[in-house]
C-alpha cells in the first residue's frame, strides 16, 4: 500500500525538491498546499496518511493551526525547519508534530523518517486508546462498588448479595452492570 503525503509548504522551492524525494522514495505526494490554503478542505479531499509542514522557522500561528488540524484529522506530522530550540520542539510535540527534523533531509532518509513518525503516531494513539478505556473500566468500577454500598447500607446485603443483585437485574434487562449500577445510584426507591 502506497503511503498519502500531504506537503504543507511554505517554502516552495525546498518543497519541489522534498516532493521530488519522496515521489522516488515510493510516496505518493496527494497534494502541496500552502500553509494559509484551507487546510480542512484539502484534508477531507485527499485523506493523506501523512503530512509534512515545511518551514524555515515555524511560528506559534502555524504551531497552533497545525495542533487544531491535528485534532481534527490525527495523522502523523513531520516538521521540517531550518531551526531549532527547546521551546520550539517543545510547542512542536504539543501541537502533535510526530517528528521534528532540522535541516536538509536527505532523499535516502526520507522513507525511514515517514515510517518512523507514522509508527511513533500509531504507537501514541494506541496508548491513548487503552488510556481512555482504563479510565472508562476504572470510573465503571467505581459507579459499581458505590452501588454495591448503597445496596448494602438500603438493604443489609452482603457486598457478594449486593453484586449478585447487581448482576441478576443486569441480566433480567439485558442491560451492563454498570448501567443498573448508575440506575441504582440515580433512584432513592429500589426493589429487592
Amino acid at each position: 500500500m502506497t503511503v498519502k503525503v500531504l506537503i504543507v509548504d511554505a517554502r516552495p522551492e525546498r518543497s519541489r525538491a522534498l516532493e521530488h524525494a519522496l515521489r522516488d522514495a515510493g510516496f505518493e505526494v496527494v497534494t502541496r498546499a500552502d500553509e494559509h490554503d484551507d487546510l480542512y478542505a484539502i484534508m477531507t479531499r485527499v485523506k493523506p496518511d501523512a503530512v509534512i509542514i515545511d518551514a524555515a522557522l515555524p511560528s506559534r500561528d502555524t504551531l497552533e493551526h497545525m495542533g487544531q488540524l491535528g485534532r481534527r484529522f490525527p495523522k502523523p506530522m513531520i516538521m521540517l525547519a531550518e531551526e531549532e530550540t527547546p521551546d520550539l520542539t517543545r510547542e512542536a510535540t504539543s501541537a502533535g508534530v510526530s517528528a521534528y527534523v532540522v535541516e536538509d533531509v536527505q532523499p535516502a532518509l526520507v522513507r525511514s523518517m515517514i515510517n518512523v513518525a507514522i509508527a511513533s503516531f500509531e504507537a501514541h494513539r494506541a496508548l491513548k486508546g487503552e488510556l481512555t478505556k482504563t479510565q472508562t473500566t476504572l470510573s465503571q468500577r467505581r459507579t459499581i462498588e458505590r452501588a454495591k454500598s448503597q445496596l448494602m447500607e438500603t438493604h443489609a446485603f452482603s457486598e457478594d448479595a449486593a453484586y449478585q443483585w447487581l448482576r441478576k437485574h443486569a441480566m433480567n434487562r439485558r442491560l451492563t452492570i454498570h448501567e443498573v449500577a448508575q440506575a441504582v445510584l440515580a433512584s432513592d426507591d429500589i426493589e429487592s
